[in-house]
């Protein structure tokens, strides 16, 4: 691997920012420049709220914030887009360097004002009456990690926040003492996810660096510091890189084996996966955080109508609480056969059309639905 230099490390951070790329996040942007006393001229500094098109508005207040430091729009609406998140994203840019977030957030008035912002703009637009914050979820790439270091500090914050997640950016200084006190507050949090209190998951490139500590080095030092293990995996994941991993609790990290800058950029496409997996551990039950309230999901999947059915069946089922929801179709064999839905859906009733594959031969198959902490599966034939 080829050692790294600081100023390659912090042209790779701004050289992110500029990656010639399309995202898929539809929805509703709402500048915060001016209320935030951003200049998004020659600094490119910016700051955005995204609500989605599928966003589903809780009746209660009560709203899930995603708050992202470090990213360029189409990257930080992806990943809440591409995880079906049913939450407002506030997105934070404020250029390449990990001093510009430190130098930001070292006042420490200033998230609790970006909350208050948020909430008034969501109670003005319309968009959410009354809003509170229900979980908080904080994430960053690269230069972002030293914003979310000096929210942490904060011990109100701190307890505020449920999920934090890291893309390939966790820095600290060399010297042993110094380390100690920079990494405090991420090992707090680590050890926290290992005790299933908070959730924390993070990347990290194996990027060498010199004269201060590369993300290999900090994702090691949680990894001893919550008293766990590596594990070596030779598998390509979704991001096409090998990776060695380690799963303790709720706590989570994936070392990539790239060493170059475009493997640093990967880890955006990562951003959305942690996201997905972070959510889900929030909002299912039985592998969720401790304090969260019981969700009493007494979701119900009904028989498929006509049974046996050629060439198309109906299946309909009812959900008292708003979750991911998948229905999928399997054959005898356990193959997946079609994908009826997949997304976040708000508590209902339901019903999709199932039609048969021309090539889908008489028999058997099996129909599976996930709701929350639900699951159940049921049998349909059919006939030609």
């Amino acid at each position: 691997m080829v050692k790294k230099s600081f100023l390659f490390i912090l042209l790779i951070s701004c050289f992110s920012l500029h990656v010639s790329a399309q995202g898929v996040g539809q929805g509703t942007r709402i500048d915060l420049n001016s209320n935030l006393g951003l200049n998004n001229g020659t600094t490119g500094q910016f700051a955005q709220l995204f609500i989605p098109d599928y966003y589903q508005a809780p009746t209660d207040g009560k709203f899930d914030l995603v708050f992202h430091l470090h990213s360029a729009s189409w990257a930080a609406e992806d990943q809440v887009y591409k995880a079906n998140a049913n939450a407002i994203l506030f997105n934070i840019h404020l250029g390449g360097f990990s001093s510009s977030y430190q130098n930001y957030f070292v006042n420490q008035s200033y998230f609790q004002n970006i909350l208050d912002t948020v909430a008034a703009i969501l109670d003005r637009n319309g968009i959410i009456s009354n809003p509170q914050v229900k979980y908080l979820i904080v994430t960053s790439f690269s230069a972002g990690y030293a914003g979310v270091r000096e929210i942490l500090k904060n011990s109100a914050y701190y307890d505020k926040i449920n999920v934090l997640t890291l893309a390939d950016g966790l820095h600290c200084n060399s010297d042993s003492a110094t380390k100690t006190i920079q990494m405090k507050d991420f090992l707090g949090f680590a050890k926290d996810a290992r005790d299933k209190l908070k959730i924390m998951f993070l990347t990290h490139s194996s990027i060498l660096t010199s004269g201060y500590d590369n993300t290999t080095q900090t994702a090691n030092y949680l990894i001893n510091g919550i008293g766990s293990l590596r594990v070596a995996y030779s598998a390509i994941d979704e991001i096409g890189m090998q990776y060695s991993k380690c799963d303790t609790g709720h706590f989570h990290l994936k070392g990539y084996y790239g060493d170059a800058a475009n493997d640093h950029l990967k880890h955006l496409y990562a951003m959305n996966k942690m996201l997905e997996d972070a959510l889900n551990i929030l909002y299912n039950q039985t592998t969720g955080l401790n304090d969260v309230e019981p969700s009493n999901d007494n979701s119900t999947l009904e028989q498929n109508y006509p049974n046996p059915f050629n060439p198309s069946t109906k299946i309909s089922w009812q959900s008292p609480v708003s979750s991911r929801q998948s229905l999928k179709v399997y054959d005898v064999l356990g193959n997946e056969i079609a994908t009826l839905t997949d997304e976040y859906k708000p508590a209902g009733n339901y019903e999709v059309e199932f039609s048969a594959k021309c090539g889908l031969a008489s028999g058997l198959y099996f129909y599976s639905l996930k709701t929350g902490v639900f699951s159940e599966t049921k049998k349909m034939i059919l006939t030609k």
